[in-house]
């Protein structure tokens, strides 16, 4: 069952890339930038919980993560349409 998810999240993927292209990765970059700006602004209200601050010190982990595999992705289709690397 997750490999099946795990294989139509694969294809639906490269399909919005080969459709969209560019315009996908950088939808999906200012996204995670707004949501990441969000989680930043959450932070003050989470100090009172030590739980709650590591959790959102952990998503803001992987937000980032997630939104430097993106600007990744998107430099990679800027070098092959153009040629040389994204400056």
């Amino acid at each position: 069952m997750i490999g099946a998810v795990l294989r139509g999240a694969y294809r639906l993927d490269h399909g919005l890339q080969d459709r969209l292209g560019r315009p996908y990765n950088a939808i999906l970059a200012v996204m995670l930038v707004l949501e990441i700006v969000h989680r930043v602004m959450e932070l003050p209200g989470k100090f009172s919980s030590p739980r709650g601050l590591v959790w959102v010190v952990a998503e803001l982990a992987v937000e980032a993560m997630l939104l430097i595999h993106q600007l990744g992705v998107l430099s990679h289709h800027i070098e092959r349409r153009f040629g040389k690397p994204a400056a």
